[in-house]
């Protein structure tokens, strides 16, 4: 049994699911909070691009590791507050180090902390999320953890942006704020009432997902095809979008370039709030298809005098951003077996920071090797090529399951 929580009734009721958002928001807020500022890294450690794009792509290293932890403890713990009160405490060592970037193995040290302790959370709290809510308002569970998700993705940048505009010190005060955050989320789940899980055996585990996996294992892939599409193109413009927006989009402002990863990740929120409550399978189709318009407008206006398109773009990108994520997390929790949801939605995540840090690592060595702008081009026709694919297999699945 769990402890009795300190706060009573219905507040702590509540409290479990805010904290487990918290939770989220925080972890993606460390995540993110560094974009604006890699030319700055780049420029001060004399740092060639894929040194860059490899500081990013750290941070999904470390996720990476904690997922596969995650995903084999997931269903055999009592209480997932013991995943994510360390993943939080990780969270913020992360942050608190990466507040002295004075040397490469900082950042790298930083980020690989951070992406672990992510890792702990993401999948975790999701599935928390999901086990909280009411039976009849588990649908919303999907919504609010993109949600939290998104939103904490918008803030970093957003927040460091803001910083480097108003000569806040950029490069610590955000990440200060992000260790805040974390133990205020630990302090929330504490707090909260919180039901007991009947832990289950690797043996039952195994036979659960045998006997479930058959008829949804191919919506299951459909919803990682679609968040790898839509992390690719999110993962790009978090890791170079600020660079993106100066030297190939000809955005002058540093504070203004700062702003289209903000931008993204802000209104792949609004998507995701806006489309949360959408059938899965349209509302992937939606995201695949706008996601491929946007970035064919994207590669049309590259490069030249045009950082008023981009600017424009990036809310639109987020938009179908959002539909394209909170649709594949809502398939992919459908799809995955009660018995072993929390492995299953773990490796969703896994396959989500593959899709992160694999091709933006390529894509580091790639502007070194021809430059910023054709490699951005070549990367925009990989997206359009998966998205235009993701959208034709849902519409497969779709009208065979309209015809049911």
């Amino acid at each position: 049994m769990s402890s009795p929580s300190p706060v009573s009734g219905a507040a702590a009721g509540k409290l479990g699911p805010a904290a487990c958002m918290l939770a989220m928001f925080s972890a993606l807020l460390g995540s993110t909070a560094p974009s604006p500022l890699y030319p700055f890294y780049i420029a001060h450690l004399d740092l060639p691009q894929v040194m860059g794009t490899a500081i990013f792509a750290t941070y999904a290293v470390g996720t990476l590791c904690a997922l596969f932890l995650a995903g084999a403890i997931g269903s055999g713990i009592r209480d997932l507050r013991f995943v994510l009160w360390p993943g939080l405490l990780i969270t913020a060592l992360g942050a608190a180090i990466f507040s002295h970037p004075d040397s490469l193995w900082t950042l790298l040290t930083g980020r690989f902390l951070n992406g672990f302790g992510t890792g702990l959370i993401t999948g975790t709290a999701s599935t928390a999320l999901f086990e909280l809510s009411h039976p009849d308002k588990r649908g919303r569970a999907a919504m609010f953890a993109t949600l939290a998700f998104t939103l904490g993705a918008a803030g970093g940048p957003l927040l460091t942006a803001t910083c480097l505009e108003l000569g806040l010190a950029a490069t610590s005060l955000p990440f200060v704020i992000i260790v805040g955050l974390a133990v205020l989320a630990m302090v929330g789940l504490k707090l909260a009432a919180w039901p007991p899980r009947e832990p289950r055996t690797s043996a039952s585990a195994k036979a659960a997902s045998g006997a479930s996996q058959g008829g949804q294992l191919g919506l299951y892939l459909l919803a990682c095809l679609g968040l790898t599409v839509a992390w690719m193109l999110g993962s790009l413009l978090m890791a170079i979008g600020t660079d993106l927006g100066q030297r190939a989009y000809a955005i002058h402002s540093v504070g203004l370039a700062g702003m289209v990863p903000a931008l993204f990740q802000l209104f792949g929120g609004v998507g995701q709030v806006f489309w949360g409550r959408s059938l899965p399978l349209r509302t992937l189709i939606i995201g695949m298809i706008g996601l491929a318009l946007a970035q064919s407008i994207l590669l049309l206006a590259l490069p030249g005098e045009h950082g008023w398109i981009m600017l424009a773009m990036m809310p639109v990108c987020g938009f179908f951003y959002g539909a394209a994520f909170v649709s594949a997390l809502g398939i992919a929790t459908q799809a995955a077996p009660p018995e072993t949801r929390a492995n299953w939605i773990s490796r969703f995540y896994v396959v989500g920071y593959l899709s992160n840090a694999v091709p933006t690592v390529v894509m580091g060595g790639l502007i070194d090797l021809i430059g910023l702008s054709p490699a951005f081009f070549w990367f925009g026709l990989v997206v359009i090529g998966l998205a235009c694919l993701g959208a034709a297999l849902a519409l497969q699945s779709r009208r065979a399951a309209l015809a049911v």
